[in-house]
């Protein structure tokens, strides 16, 4: 370890790196100084970037970041993240221990996309080789994935009637970023070959090929790391799943049991997907039945989502006009978990956002007015979600386990009233 590498602990983590410019949350003009940000880049071109970077991760334990990705993970749109919660309102309503938030998040998928990149690449010595602009174009999809979410993450979507799209969002703060670049890498992937690196990031943030305005060459598969629209096993489920349930308890060790699906996979013959053992099978059910689990105990957990049912009436009736805020309004920096918790105190309903313990359960056929809270959803079970998948199988059909598959949704219907 060089003299420049440094480990941040959890706690030390959170200051690491310079926060983005931002006022207190109690100012409702949401004002932004754009001078500001010009003078955190001035003066960030001035230092000197250190090779390396280690940060201290409790999923992965140590990570570390290359002086380029140290440049964007230090940009006021990466640190924004540092304020948003990954699960929402969860950490108020549901269990503190899980307030993780995006920044978390994004440094852990850029880390597992690193694993499973060198592991696919190990399992199969595909020829050829992945050029260098397209290793650091997956990687730096991998960290931005996220970066265009809201505040309390995907509860904002649905606030806004999903007329907010966080991946859509996310388009215009990597434009941004690269056009802040100064790291010579950075601006490589921006500049050369018509800007190809860019564009490949943002169709690997979207699982999209059809962006690509060039061919891949054998390299195709690399779509299935960081959004895998075919089958749905990428690094960013790999590492919400294990995140969450760190912080969540809610799986044992034995119900997590399936790195091996991302860590004994290959690339396929032809360059164009990733294939999976055959004696990983059951693992990839595994997977699809840990995140079913978690969505029924903690992500659409019926106090879960009559929380965010008040929340999005909350937002919607004090300060609509905060659901048209994207990442290119100055605007943005400031649109943060405790900002909007802070605006909407105007509003009755925010009360029960902060004192959780007030919304009781109560019969459904017996109860109705403007205090009753109605939750319902269906959440597919593991197979229905499974089995419209397009895996790609390899090794020993032998070794292939049998399974027994969940089709049968869980459905969720509670009511509940406002103490």
């Amino acid at each position: 370890m060089s003299a420049s590498d440094v480990i941040h602990s959890p706690a030390q983590r959170r200051r690491s790196l310079p926060l983005a410019p931002y006022l207190e949350p109690n100012d409702s003009k949401l004002q932004f100084d754009q001078q500001q940000q010009q003078d955190h880049h001035g003066n960030h071109a001035q230092q000197q970037p250190r090779t390396s970077m280690l940060i201290e991760d409790e999923v992965h334990g140590v990570i570390e970041l290359q002086s380029h990705i140290q440049e964007i993970v230090a940009h006021p749109l990466f640190q924004r993240l540092k304020h948003v919660h990954q699960l929402g309102v969860i950490p108020w309503v549901f269990d503190k221990r899980a307030d993780h938030t995006r920044y978390d998040h994004c440094l852990g998928v850029y880390k597992s996309a690193q694993d499973h990149l060198r592991a696919i690449e190990r399992n199969s010595h595909y020829e050829p080789k992945l050029p260098d602009w397209c290793r650091q174009a997956v990687e730096i999809a991998a960290l931005l994935h996220d970066i265009g979410h809201g505040p309390v993450s995907h509860t904002w979507e649905l606030a806004s009637h999903h007329e907010f799209d966080h991946e859509k969002n996310a388009m215009a703060c990597v434009d941004t970023i690269f056009k802040d670049a100064l790291n010579p890498e950075l601006v490589s992937l921006r500049d050369e070959g018509g800007g190809r690196g860019v564009q490949l990031i943002k169709a690997l943030i979207l699982g999209c090929t059809e962006m690509l305005s060039f061919p891949m060459l054998g390299h195709t598969y690399i779509f299935d790391i960081v959004h895998n629209r075919r089958c749905g096993l990428d690094v960013d489920k790999w590492d919400y799943l294990r995140r969450d349930n760190k912080r969540l308890k809610i799986l044992n060790s034995a119900e997590m049991d399936f790195d091996d699906v991302f860590l004994q996979a290959r690339i396929s013959p032809d360059g164009q997907r990733i294939e999976y053992r055959y004696a990983d099978y059951h693992r990839i059910y595994r997977l699809f039945e840990a995140r079913s689990l978690l969505h029924v105990k903690a992500y659409q957990y019926p106090l879960t989502c009559a929380v965010d049912v008040i929340f999005s009436k909350a937002v919607q009736r004090v300060a609509p006009e905060l659901f048209n805020i994207r990442s290119t309004d100055p605007k943005w920096l400031q649109l943060i978990d405790d900002y909007v918790l802070n605006v909407i105190e105007r509003d009755p309903l925010s009360r029960y956002v902060k004192e959780p313990q007030r919304i009781v359960e109560v019969p459904s056929n017996d109860s109705s007015g403007s205090d009753i809270i109605r939750v319902r959803r269906i959440i597919p079970g593991p197979w229905e979600l499974m089995k419209s998948k397009d895996f790609a199988l390899f090794g020993n059909k032998r070794n292939k386990r049998p399974i027994t598959p969940c089709e049968s949704p869980t459905i969720v219907s509670k009511c509940f009233k406002l103490q």
